[in-house]
């Protein structure tokens, strides 16, 4: 999937602007608006998908995010943003279709922290085949996202194929970690009410770290380059991968964990050191000190190891913890919706009202806010998600009917 939605960023479109700031922003702006559409519209879809489906949807919503890519190289100026947009908005329920193949299992953190290695390698390993085919194979930027989709192909489909293999949850998995049924809006509006305070704090968290996320990964290469700027493509797999292999780990140890609730308070935990990271790290790019290469390494890892755990750790465990009964779909969309408004207002606010400042120093400024408010929220979520465990002595009164 990354392979037809990341490549865009390897792409830096110099001079080139249309409705009065970069090509390179528009297109990211009207990808990420794409993205954050399909996170409202998944709210519902993906809660209520038929799994019979899933792996036709999959292919179809690639297909159309490919045939986008397609289209914003030959429609013309600047009528070609909105290809972006579409294609964000069939990208953007991917990952719930894929997690719902997954989840409810005895093994799905272990599967899911695997699975989320794509956060990291992934955009590494696109942005570099995206730049090689710029520098090497004479590609022309617009047509660098649809040429780098096509290499990708032969993987998508085998990996369809794969997932439609993948058997349902043994009866014992279910009775650990809960039925995963879809869900009515009457059925999702009882579950915001019941535990309406953490879900607002968990939201907020993935929204700082959503916007931080799209900032570094949209515009790394311009990051990079005012770093240092004769820094080979490789660059970025090879941070990326050293990231990769760091988060896995480090969150391994929250994958076996048989006490679920004792898993969500380590999950707390991490979260605020990855907080706490990215904070340090952005003091020391702030104050030039270190080596700002490891320092943005370094940032990474504190990134991911958050917004991993939130992404693929989380909501599963809260699920069995609280005998909730619902599907993980439901609540990634929800949080994915704020998270992508949020990143797409922060591009805005740069591209409209700080068109003097280069991106370095704006993720900067950023990061060190976002570093705080963070570990504040993580804090405010662990107690309340405690104080509601140990208020049900018997969870079972918090599965959604009861």
């Amino acid at each position: 999937m990354y392979g037809f939605r990341k490549s865009i960023s390897a792409a830096t479109f110099d001079g080139v602007l249309v409705f009065g700031i970069s090509l390179k922003s528009a297109l990211v702006i009207a990808q990420v608006l794409g993205y954050m559409t399909s996170k409202f519209i998944g709210i519902k879809f993906i809660s209520e998908i038929n799994k019979a489906h899933r792996a036709r949807y999959i292919l179809l919503l690639i297909g159309g995010a490919h045939l986008s890519l397609l289209l914003m190289a030959l429609v013309p100026l600047p009528f070609n943003v909105f290809f972006l947009f579409t294609n964000g908005m069939c990208l953007g329920l991917i990952w719930g279709l894929v997690f719902s193949f997954i989840e409810g299992r005895k093994y799905t953190d272990l599967i899911a922290l695997i699975l989320s290695i794509n956060f990291i390698f992934s955009s590494g390993a696109v942005k570099s085949i995206g730049r090689i085919t710029i520098e090497s194979w004479n590609v022309p930027e617009l047509y660098m996202p649809f040429v780098t989709g096509c290499l990708f192909l032969p993987l998508l489909f085998l990996s369809v194929y794969l997932l439609k293999k993948i058997p349902p949850p043994q009866t014992a998995e279910t009775l650990q970690r809960g039925e995963r049924p879809s869900l009515n809006k009457p059925q999702r509006m009882a579950l915001v009410r019941q535990f309406l305070p953490g879900l607002t704090a968990v939201i907020l968290i993935n929204l700082l770290l959503t916007v931080l996320r799209d900032i570094k990964d949209n515009y790394s290469v311009e990051i990079i380059r005012a770093i240092q700027p004769d820094a080979s493509p490789a660059i970025f797999t090879r941070m990326e991968t050293i990231a990769s292999v760091v988060v896995i780990l480090m969150l391994l140890g929250l994958s076996n964990m048989r006490d679920h609730f004792a898993s969500i308070k380590r999950q707390h935990l991490v979260v605020g050191l990855g907080f706490f990271t990215i904070l340090a790290c952005s003091i020391a790019l702030l104050n030039h000190k270190g080596n700002a290469i490891t320092l943005l390494i370094s940032y990474t890892i504190g990134l991911y190891i958050s917004y991993n755990t939130l992404q693929c750790l989380f909501f599963e465990r809260f699920i069995a913890a609280y005998k909730v009964r619902g599907n993980i779909g439901f609540f990634f969309y929800l949080m994915d919706s704020v998270g992508y408004l949020g990143s797409c207002f922060l591009i805005l606010n740069k591209e409209l009202f700080n068109t003097n400042t280069e991106w370095l120093p704006y993720f900067i400024r950023v990061s060190l806010l976002f570093g705080l408010a963070g570990m504040i929220a993580a804090v405010f979520s662990w107690r309340y998600f405690s104080r509601k465990f140990r208020a049900v002595p018997n969870t079972d009164n918090l599965v959604y009917g009861k």
